[in-house]
């Protein structure tokens, strides 16, 4: 017995060697700047001379890559500890990203997670911190720091002596503090905190120098002079105009690049986001495999600015959204970044499957919700055309869209550096943990958006708005009685 015992004991172990070599972690990294795959990767613009003509993979790999910089937070003013800001003058700059150091998945996806809270503009450190009360810290940890997604709110040594603060990184949009006070990374984003009196002054008194360089900015940002010429945009936005816009943003709503300040859009949520076939409201991503996920990444962290459209290019070098002139991520950050992105997870969710919840099944149900928002992904990952676009033959072949329209405000759609005609079929999970609905984040609530009030000229909506107006979209649930519609909200949230 004891040497058969013995003669085993070898094969375990040997099967154990070889379970255990099976965990090491064989990354397959796509290359990112892929010119076939960067050709056929977005669906075309509505206009279609306009879509984007990227730089070639070429161009792209002759950039630098830039390091990754380990970072320091940022407190409350009067709340660092003794003799902090000396203290970070001292250390040397540190690179946190190295690949050469990831054995396992995990590795990966905790190196993902620093490349997706790391900014990629630098700015020198204001020599004074905000303080407690100011509106822009939102929330103060007991010890004092600042929330560190939002931009500005960590410090950066990339040379020693020398202190910057950050921008632009893909968590200062995708980051969320829940009721809790805990940090939601992959929620939606974007304080959008009120416009203060001083900032309103500082406005005001600013030089004209001083706004035309802020309307260059604008223009930069979201100008399709195929749509408006910088001409008509630049006699449009005056001043009074500015703050008009300021004071309408509502949180979880953006004019980030490509799109429009009259018609932003909302802050998606990244859970889930490798079941997504589109990526973008307007479905201007295909989401074919994680090289996708990597490539949309280093677009919308500056590349489309230095794109052109036509004979337009936004910007010809580095941006508020782009990182320093010339550089670029490494495909082992992207592939890290895509790996943390696919990983993330929900908050639990306190919402129970109740009676009511049941009932409101029955009502999606019975509705026909699962038309579009089918279970499980409650989406067809299909795309939804806007009325005034004729959908060309070959999307018809190569694309999953729907033949109707369920009526949604166009404009983002058509006439913007983002508009394909289109806007996706939006998943319905995690909407307890959401707000801003609608594309452009109108209406502030489930209970506002099936509200037939809403629909009405002269409505004024809870969400983003520059004046009283509908807000359009399709009417399923409008006339469900009130106990219907808390039901039907009340199954919602529970997805």
């Amino acid at each position: 017995m004891r040497r058969i015992v013995c003669a085993i004991c070898p094969a375990l172990l040997a099967l154990a060697a070889l379970g255990a070599s099976d965990t090491t972690f064989h990354p397959v990294i796509p290359k990112v700047w892929d010119d076939r795959a960067v050709e056929t990767m977005e669906v075309p613009l509505a206009q279609r001379d306009r879509s984007p003509r990227y730089m070639t993979s070429a161009e792209y790999y002759a950039l630098k890559v830039r390091p990754i910089y380990r970072s320091y937070p940022a407190y409350a003013k009067g709340r660092e500890p003794a003799g902090y800001m000396a203290s970070l003058k001292e250390k040397e700059p540190e690179i946190i990203f190295d690949p050469t150091k990831l054995h396992t998945k995990e590795d990966w996806i905790q190196a993902g997670k620093l490349v997706f809270e790391s900014e990629t503009q630098f700015r020198p450190a204001p020599s004074e911190q905000l303080s407690a009360d100011d509106p822009l810290t939102q929330q103060v940890a007991s010890d004092g720091k600042l929330p560190f997604f939002l931009p500005g709110f960590r410090y950066y040594v990339r040379k020693k002596g020398v202190l910057e603060v950050g921008l632009n990184a893909c968590a200062n949009c995708h980051a969320r503090i829940m009721p809790d006070g805990s940090f939601f990374e992959g929620g939606q984003g974007i304080r959008n905190p009120p416009l203060s009196e001083a900032r309103l002054r500082a406005l005001r008194e600013s030089t004209p120098e001083d706004f035309r360089k802020l309307t260059d900015r604008l223009w930069m940002t979201v100008g399709a002079p195929w749509v408006m010429s910088k001409e008509e945009f630049e006699k449009a936005f005056t001043r009074e105009e500015y703050v008009r816009w300021l004071v309408a943003r509502r949180p979880s709503e953006l004019a980030r690049q490509g799109t429009s300040y009259t018609h932003p859009v909302r802050v998606p949520s990244l859970v889930g986001v490798a079941d997504i076939r589109y990526l973008d409201a307007t479905g201007l991503v295909r989401n074919r495999s994680i090289g996708d996920i990597m490539r949309y990444a280093v677009i919308n962290e500056g590349l489309d600015t230095l794109a052109h459209y036509g004979d337009f290019q936004p910007a010809p070098g580095a941006t508020i959204f782009s990182g320093d002139e010339g550089t670029r991520y490494s495909d082992e950050q992207l592939y890290a970044l895509a790996l943390y992105i696919q990983s993330l997870k929900p908050p639990p969710n306190p919402n129970k499957f109740d009676e009511h919840a049941q009932h409101g099944e029955q009502i999606f149900t019975n509705e026909g919700c699962p038309v579009c928002h089918t279970p499980p992904l409650y989406t067809n990952n299909k795309l939804n055309p806007v009325r005034g676009f004729k959908v060309p033959d070959d999307l018809r072949k190569t694309d999953d869209i729907m033949n109707s329209s369920v009526g949604t405000d166009p404009t983002l759609a058509l006439k913007t550096r983002r508009g394909t005609g289109f806007y996706k079929v939006p998943s319905l999970r995690g909407l307890w943990y959401r707000n801003a609905f609608g594309h452009g984040g109108q209406a502030a609530t489930l209970e506002e958006w099936f509200d037939p009030a809403r629909l009405e000229d002269g409505y004024v909506p809870k969400g983003f708005h520059l004046g009283p107006g509908p807000i359009e979209g399709h009417e399923k649930g409008l006339d469900l009685t009130p106990g219907e519609k808390q039901d039907l909200i009340a199954f919602l949230k529970t997805l």
